[in-house]
């Protein structure tokens, strides 16, 4: 009987360890907004596709440096045939075998510049391509401040709803009270009964608005939407101190998307040269050395082998006449994208101004509401005090206390999001002067 209350007393504790183990794990990880950027820079798609083009850019480069180096080739070759036939009643047989081999070096000594020029047109796709890079790690860590500040202001809206909860319960305690005493009629119960059905209701919303903005926050860090999360509130309000002009200029040092369209407007400038010294004659050289034997039977065995060794050198000089107008084509196509990199150039300095000037005037719109909405979040707490007491002294009806703490809740509420509306405002701006921390 004791053996069978140790195996049970064992049987209980192992499986309370493994409860607290399991909620252990299942403990909702805390997360900084560095740290959620940290985790979508290494496992966001996006930025894998820009990494991929980047490694596509440099093998491009490679190749482009390639067609301008010496090339080296070398072939070999083995033939062996048998040749039979008869001749004044009698039967010959012939076995031919001949082996060769040649090594070729070629390089392009001038063609007006055009492999270089094809070059520097890799080398400008690549620093595009760089900045491709940069604009989508920008666009990202603007994407986990939007949902992380967002997935704050869910969570601290949802706090004011159980504040809101809690103030109706008390509230139906109080008039339940004063119903039972006589001193508050049935109307009154009702109306306060409802009140907290709808405060209940509200807080389902806000505690379902917090679940998806933080699903959304796990997805853009490309993890499963229900893995727990716990967020660091503990930050200072995000200041910002620039005007236009400083903003700009920084944009035109720092903006991937800025300093990608330039890469671009200079890259398409010298594909249009690449493509125009095809209209030009072009020099080439070549040396080759090969070596071919021939033998009758077995190698060495008849002396009517041959062997053959040479060495040559040539210069080429290639002068193109007519080629079906593909070159005439090539470079209108040059030309014209030329033009539209400096148009897309132009317009995209002209997109981040805009974007730039947008957050400023959201920022000072921002500012305003957050010291607007902070006042009216202490005058509603007044408002609520009074209310309390006339209520309490009968000075006041219960549908006057319900509107004061509707007003408060609302004063929250409104506090809440200017004061995060605030900080995505800043980070708009961020995003558009191309700074990235």
């Amino acid at each position: 009987m004791k053996r069978v209350r140790r195996v049970y007393r064992g049987i209980v504790v192992l499986s309370v360890g493994i409860v607290l183990a399991l909620a252990g794990s299942l403990r909702a990880e805390v997360l900084t907004l560095d740290q959620c950027i940290d985790i979508a820079l290494k496992r966001s798609l996006s930025m894998a596709n820009a990494r991929y083009s980047l490694d596509l850019a440099r093998q491009n480069v490679w190749t482009a440096w390639g067609d301008w180096l010496p090339q080296l080739s070398a072939s070999a070759g083995y033939s062996y045939s048998e040749q039979g036939g008869v001749s004044a009643y009698q039967f010959s047989n012939r076995i031919i075998r001949s082996f060769s081999k040649s090594i070729d070096l070629r390089q392009n000594l001038f063609s007006w510049g055009g492999e270089w020029f094809n070059i520097k047109n890799k080398l400008l796709l690549r620093r595009s391509s760089e900045h491709g890079l940069t604009q989508s790690e920008l666009e990202t860590i603007d994407q986990i401040k939007n949902l992380y500040f967002g997935a704050l202001k869910a969570e601290g809206l949802q706090q004011v709803a159980e504040q809101s909860v809690t103030a109706a319960e008390e509230n139906l305690k109080l008039v339940q009270a004063r119903f039972d005493l006589g001193s508050a009629n049935q109307s009154e119960l009702l109306k306060a009964k409802v009140q907290l059905l709808s405060n209940r209701s509200a807080l389902e919303q806000a505690k379902r608005n917090t679940a998806v903005t933080v699903a959304q926050l796990n997805n853009a860090m490309n993890r499963p939407a229900t893995t727990p999360l716990d967020l660091d509130s503990h930050f200072d309000t995000l200041g910002v101190s620039v005007d236009y002009e400083k903003a700009m200029a920084f944009a035109l040092e720092n903006h991937p998307q800025i300093l990608a369209a330039e890469a671009e407007l200079q890259a398409a400038r010298y594909q249009r040269l690449a493509v125009r010294s095809s209209f030009f004659p072009s020099i080439s050289w070549d040396i080759r050395r090969s070596y071919s034997v021939r033998a009758n039977g077995h190698w060495g065995s008849f002396a009517d082998d041959i062997s053959n060794t040479s060495l040559g050198m040539s210069l080429g000089w290639s002068v193109p006449f007519f080629d079906g107008f593909s070159r005439k084509t090539s470079h209108t196509r040059a030309a014209a994208a030329y033009k539209l990199a400096q148009l897309s150039r132009e317009s995209t300095v002209n997109g981040v101004g805009l974007a730039v000037q947008t957050s400023l005037l959201d920022i000072n719109n921002a500012r305003t509401n957050l010291t607007l909405y902070e006042e009216s979040l202490h005058s509603a707490e007044e408002d609520l005090q009074i209310a309390q007491e006339r209520y309490n002294l009968g000075a006041a009806t219960i549908l006057d206390l319900l509107d004061a703490e509707k007003n408060l809740a609302d004063a929250r509420q409104r506090f809440v999001s200017a004061k995060f509306d605030f900080n995505l405002a800043v980070a708009a701006l961020e995003k558009a002067m191309g700074k990235r921390r």
